[in-house]
This record gives C-alpha cells, sequence and structure tokens, in this order.
C-alpha cells in the first residue's frame, strides 16, 4: 500500500510540474487590469528611420536623370539587367550591384569624395550625396537603399537568418516569417539584440504576452539584429514536447505492475 501512494504522489508531482500555465503560452494578452501593471512601452515613433548604417552594409545607390551615360557612371549595375531581373535577385544577389561601407564606415563612389556615412540613416546618406552631386549635375533624383537587411533567430526558436522584405517589421512579424515559437519558448522574457555602429550591441528584453508591446518602440526589429528566445524551466528540466501522452502511460502501467503484486 505504501508504495502505491509513493507511485501516485511521484505521477501527481510529475503532471503538476510538466502542465504549462495558459497564460505563459497565450500572446497579445490585455494585463491593465493586472495589480501593479505599469506599461513598460513606449508608442513606436519614425520606425522606418531609426537604423543607422554599420561598417559592412550594403547600399544599393543609383543616380536617375534624363543623361542615361551620366546615369551609369555614378551607378553600379549588371550590364543590360532589367528591372524585373534585379527585383527577383533577392538581397544576396543585389549586394552585386551595391556599394560596402567599408570598416572605417565611409562609402566610396565614382567621381565623389569618400564620405563618411557610419552612425547616418538612409535619408541623411541620401542628403549629404545630392549635396556633392548638385555642383556637379543638373536635374536628377538620388536613390538610396540598405540591401544587407536580414535578422537572425536563436535560442528555442527556428534557428537562421531570414531575410526582410521591408527595412523594419515588428516582432511578431519576425517570428511569424520564421514559423513561429516552439511549445517551450520563454514569452515573456524575449531578448532583441540591437547591432550599433560604434560595434557594440544593445539589449531589449520583451513580454509576446503583453499587446502593449504590438505597436511599441521595443517590439521594432532591424536589419542586423539577433532575436534570442530562452526555453521555460520545464524544458531545462528535460520534459519534451511529447511527455504529456507517453510519459503518463508509462506512469499508469507502472502504478498497475506494483498494485497488481
Amino acid at each position: 500500500m505504501r508504495s502505491i501512494i509513493c507511485c501516485l504522489s511521484l505521477l501527481l508531482l510529475i503532471l503538476f510540474f510538466s502542465c504549462i500555465p495558459q497564460k505563459k503560452l497565450l500572446y497579445l494578452q490585455d494585463k491593465t487590469n493586472e495589480p501593479d501593471y505599469v506599461n513598460p512601452y513606449q508608442p513606436a515613433t519614425n520606425a522606418d528611420v531609426n537604423y543607422r548604417i554599420q561598417p559592412g552594409d550594403y547600399l544599393y545607390i543609383r543616380i536617375l536623370t534624363a543623361n542615361n551615360d551620366l546615369a551609369a557612371f555614378y551607378s553600379l549595375s549588371l550590364g543590360t539587367s532589367s528591372s524585373y531581373q534585379m527585383s527577383s535577385m533577392g538581397n544576396e544577389g543585389m549586394k552585386y550591384i551595391s556599394y560596402q561601407v567599408n570598416e572605417q564606415g565611409y562609402l566610396e563612389m565614382p567621381n565623389i569624395e569618400k564620405m563618411e556615412v557610419k552612425g547616418l540613416t538612409l535619408e541623411e546618406i541620401k542628403s549629404k550625396i545630392t549635396s556633392v552631386l548638385l555642383k556637379q549635375i543638373d536635374q536628377f533624383t538620388v536613390v538610396v537603399q540598405l540591401t544587407n537587411v536580414y535578422f537572425t533567430i536563436i535560442g528555442e526558436g527556428v534557428a537562421g537568418n531570414y531575410p526582410m522584405r521591408k527595412d523594419v517589421l515588428n516582432v511578431y512579424q519576425a517570428l511569424a516569417m520564421a514559423g513561429g515559437l516552439k511549445t517551450f519558448s520563454k514569452l515573456k522574457a524575449v531578448r532583441i539584440i540591437h547591432a550599433k555602429p560604434n560595434g557594440k550591441s544593445e539589449i531589449t528584453t520583451v513580454d509576446l504576452t503583453d499587446k502593449n508591446l504590438l505597436d511599441s518602440q521595443q517590439s521594432l526589429i532591424y536589419p542586423n539584429d539577433i532575436i534570442y528566445v530562452e526555453p521555460i524551466k520545464a524544458k531545462t528540466w528535460g520534459i519534451g514536447e511529447t511527455f504529456s501522452l507517453g510519459m503518463f502511460t508509462s506512469l499508469i502501467t507502472l502504478y498497475l505492475l506494483i498494485k497488481s503484486l
């Protein structure tokens, strides 16, 4: 009898610790009515201009003017590639028709003196190039785009590098592109690691279960960012996603075996 009680106690303990509360699995919960809750997030502002250029970035720069020869002189190209072919090249292919920012943070273009662009936004670089070209040509338009637009996921997610279809995403969009998170992902403490032009990183910890995160500044993902997802304690204890059925069946079998002795 004593052995049966011990077995049942063990069964209950394991089932108790293997259960993951629903509140830990649901995204975008309304927490405003929870005791002592204070919204830690700020509304997103100027989301598309916050990324600042770093050494190693690739910039697609095109000068549009009525003089095709002059436009070709300033713009890298792949011979007679059409606009459709260029758009289908993807981020990796666009690097071959882009200027790379060197290790010192400078950009070098034909007939334009080397200019420092590290720490600047795309609009600031566009203005800088425009001010130089105004002394050389008339009636032109400058196009500047970042072509190395990737983010990375590590930890309890589908790890890998993912191309971005636009210059900025929110963390929910980024995770959806990667196929979502796993069962044992720690939603309440996801870390977003932002790379900075000075070579240092800035870490922001966010709670995916809080709906106030959705439109916040802290939710934004920029090129070269890393999303790190920790596992919850159940994973570190060795409990796998197939625990519930397999382990429960084994324990019942063990209980019946002991009872029959």
